[in-house]
């Protein structure tokens, strides 16, 4: 319906605060855009957010995150929001990985061309047998020589794999990977996707660096206000767009739950097809978006634990073929003070999880952890609770590339941005700012398109 005269006037407006939202806003300002940034939360973050916690103490995060060297787009916002130094880097490659049988191992690059960089890794690794590296080593051959990894994806991962991820062993090593990466193991997962991860994180020296924040997530964001006040734009937190307003085939603002209307010629809609549909139900019905609402999901499950003492043998580190998957203290990576130490189960894929009451998940994994941290078993259990997330991540099974949509709709002056659209990476923060991104320059390419078209028109 047409906005009204009394409405605010903007550039841009961006519907979603999350990772996608304040990539595309930022983005939008930097090309000198006024832009409004409306978030419906009382934070940034979206699927990436932080909260205060109230009974552990500190700053609690919807789910633990880390970035690698190689999100090169999310790492931008960072050190263009003045943040970056909120989630240092390791120079290389360097994390332990233990077992529940007391065997201990490093994951660490040295300085050789890849994929000699994991190598000595590889080889000190002590899982695997001679058997088993040869597989290894004969999956990263192809994995080199591949041209086309996006012909896979009619595939699983595990299939492509072959006898490299057959038993439970080999299996272990490629999930290590794809479940914390992608939110789905080997078997289920999308051979061109998995591919991607092994080859852009794994398979380039210095790639797979990981990066594993100080500070809440939402503290990351916060400078966003700041940036897009640079150009006249505003961030408006707690504040729910009801709907996309058009004047006529074209995008021209947005209306609040308030009733409270915006202006703009451009709008970003940022977050998955559910925001979509709720805002511009008539646009996410349209055929060119239909595969976009088929996509399955995975849910991820945090257990945070509070002991007396520390346990864990290193602020973050992978535990072998359990369901533990990967450890983080919280209280070692954001500073916290005092004895005592939170401790972060985090756990992708957790679909025989996510529905079950907290003292059941408790009581399930903390034998694990005890057998994986023997120091944990001294240790008095202060208190645990859980976040879930129980549509995390779209499933990128074997047939879902095609359901991803790119950034533009059949709406002129409307874009999309999510994690979930088409960016070439599997579902991950990185994912979300190229994507955020991606809809400001095709919105820019847009109007320039337009501009040409009437200069042509007048000159006729």
């Amino acid at each position: 319906m047409p906005v009204s005269s009394r409405s605010n006037a903007y550039d841009l407006i961006v519907v979603g605060g999350g990772v996608a939202g304040v990539s595309a806003a930022v983005a939008a300002s930097d090309r000198g855009w006024r832009t409004l940034l409306l978030e419906r939360g009382r934070v940034l973050g979206g699927m990436a957010r932080s909260f205060p916690d109230e009974r552990l103490g500190g700053e609690m995060d919807c789910g633990q995150h880390v970035l690698m060297t190689c999100c090169t787009e999310y790492r931008a916002l960072l050190a263009r929001l003045g943040t970056a130094h909120l989630a240092p880097i390791q120079d290389r490659l360097d994390v332990v990985v233990v077992d529940e049988e007391g065997r201990r191992a490093r994951l660490r690059e040295v300085h050789m061309p890849p994929p000699l960089h994991l190598l000595p890794s590889l080889a000190r690794l002590p899982w695997l047998s001679t058997a088993d590296r040869a597989a290894a080593g004969v999956a990263v051959a192809r994995l080199r020589a591949l041209r086309d990894g996006r012909s896979l994806d009619s595939q699983s991962f595990a299939d492509w794999l072959g006898i490299a991820a057959q038993g439970a062993t080999r299996r272990a090593m490629w999930e290590l990977i794809t479940v914390a990466t992608c939110n789905l193991g080997a078997r289920e997962l999308s051979a061109a996707v998995g591919a991607f991860v092994m080859r852009e994180g794994f398979l380039r020296y210095r790639a797979a660096a990981v990066g594993v924040p100080t500070a809440g997530l939402s503290r990351l964001l916060e400078p966003a206000g700041a940036a897009l006040a640079q150009s006249g734009g505003r961030l408006q937190l707690d504040v729910a767009v009801d709907e996309v307003l058009f004047d006529g085939e074209c995008a021209a603002g947005v209306r609040t739950n308030a009733g409270r209307e915006y202006r703009a010629p451009r709008v970003v809609v940022a977050g998955p097809a559910s925001l979509l549909e709720r805002v511009a139900p008539s646009v996410a019905a349209h055929r060119s978006l239909a595969g976009w609402q088929r996509l399955g999901t995975s849910p991820i499950l945090n257990l945070q634990l509070r002991f007396d003492r520390p346990v864990l043998d290193a602020p973050y580190l992978a535990v072998w073929g359990s369901p533990l998957q990967w450890l983080f203290s919280r209280s070692r990576l954001h500073g916290e003070p005092g004895p005592e130490e939170t401790v972060v189960c985090s756990l992708s894929a957790a679909t025989d999880l996510v529905d079950l009451p907290t003292a059941d998940i408790v009581d399930r994994l903390l034998p694990h952890l005890h057998r994986a941290q023997p120091r944990s078993r001294a240790a008095r259990l202060l208190d645990s609770r859980v976040t879930r997330e129980r549509e995390a991540t779209a499933a990128l099974r074997p047939g879902t590339a095609a359901l991803r949509p790119g950034p533009a709709t059949p709406v002129a002056g409307l874009a999309i941005a999510s994690a979930w659209t088409d960016t070439g990476w599997p579902i991950t923060m990185e994912s979300a700012a190229r994507s955020g991104r991606a809809a400001v320059e095709h919105l820019a390419r847009e109007r320039r398109t337009a501009q040409t078209g009437s200069a042509e028109l007048a000159t006729a």
